[in-house]
């Protein structure tokens, strides 16, 4: 892995903006422990400018979950619900265009947040969210460049059939959640939405989850060892990539933090490129890429100040004081960390002719925190 002067952190996307994605190898500890009649189904509204709002519930059965959350999709403000039936649209559509094809363009992205101490798992927890592209293309030739197309719903179906996922929610400025409509889709953990977004050629986000205890994803493992010779003390530190990561981890930054009693501009790094910030205390590093089963390794080395030194009895005394919390970000394209799957399809209505298809692309990134006590 090669070692890349500091950069920027990837700017998060937001509606309009390019598409997040998500991937690593994960370990699935026993059997899915949230099913259906558990999960948590919300709403949330996201605009053009990211204002956003929530309305949540807990459901209470199996029966209730859709009925509940796509009752709470419309708003006073908002338009009516989709109407396939409605005489001047059906004259409308009725007459005579091409045949329109819906590509539709999936981003999914997850994002996993873990602390370790001492190489022992303390908290983690992964959430995702599903973004939309449309764009229309025609058979024939296309319309007139005068004749404006009207935007045309499709469903969205998605599948949690591992049981990651213990709470879901829908944007309900563009999405009708019709999962009640299909039956027995909720005990299979399905769920349909119609989604209608208000442009196409923009990214708008419809869907968000957060995944439960079943899923333990292990992508990066971060060690770290502290050791005083004398008067310096000296950290070694290494990052290792999983080998069953499906691509390669990139845009990785190691932020190291110093504490007070360890001189940090008195800095020595092998391989050279660590930098100091004194406002934060703080050394980054970054590394442009790391390959499944590559591994990582620096060692720095830091002045202690002498009254630090003679607070303590020993080196190993002084070593346990002394905390070098490591914080490890990166991100994996090309895969996810948990089992959801995404469909697509036409309303299946004379009023909303098109042939829908899909593409998915998948991201997903680590926030990895490592903790020496």
């Amino acid at each position: 892995a090669g070692i890349s002067e500091p950069q920027a952190p990837p700017v998060t996307s937001e509606e309009g903006s390019s598409p997040p994605v998500f991937s690593a190898q994960q370990e699935k500890t026993g059997p899915p422990q949230d099913d259906a009649s558990n999960m948590i189904i919300r709403s949330f509204s996201e605009d053009s400018e990211g204002v956003r709002t929530e309305h949540s519930q807990q459901s209470q059965s199996a029966a209730s979950i859709g009925t509940e959350s796509a009752a709470s999709i419309m708003t006073e403000q908002e338009e009516a619900p989709i109407q396939l039936n409605e005489p001047a649209v059906i004259e409308e559509i009725n007459a005579a265009e091409p045949t329109r094809y819906l590509d539709v363009e999936l981003a999914l992205n997850e994002d996993l947040t873990c602390e370790y101490k001492r190489s022992k798992l303390s908290s983690l927890t992964v959430e995702g969210t599903v973004q939309v592209r449309v764009k229309s293309r025609f058979e024939e030739e296309p319309l007139p460049e005068h004749q404006q197309l009207s935007m045309i719903p499709f469903f969205l179906v998605f599948q949690d059939h591992s049981g990651h996922i213990k709470a879901l929610q829908e944007n309900k400025k563009f999405v009708e959640n019709v999962t009640h409509e299909q039956g027995n889709a909720i005990a299979n953990r399905e769920f349909t939405y119609t989604i209608k977004v208000p442009r196409e050629e923009e990214y708008f986000p419809v869907v968000r989850y957060k995944c439960g205890n079943s899923l333990r994803p292990v992508p990066i493992r971060v060690q770290s060892r502290v050791r005083i010779q004398g008067k310096h003390a000296r950290i070694a530190l290494q990052i290792s990539s999983n080998p069953q990561n499906p691509s390669d981890l990139v845009h990785l930054t190691i932020i190291m933090s110093v504490p007070e009693g360890v001189r940090g501009d008195s800095l020595q790094c092998n391989p050279p490129g660590g930098v100091w910030n004194e406002s934060k205390r703080v050394v980054l590093w970054c590394v442009s890429e790391l390959g499944g089963g590559e591994k990582f390794q620096l060692q720095s080395i830091f002045d202690i100040e002498e009254e630090l030194l003679n607070s303590s009895e020993s080196e190993e005394d002084l070593a346990e004081k002394l905390e070098f919390p490591v914080l490890s970000r990166c991100q994996c394209s090309g895969a996810q960390l948990s089992d959801v799957a995404l469909e697509v399809s036409d309303v299946g209505s004379d009023i909303f002719p098109a042939k829908v298809s899909k593409t998915v692309v998948q991201r997903f990134r680590v926030s990895h925190k490592e903790s020496n006590r």
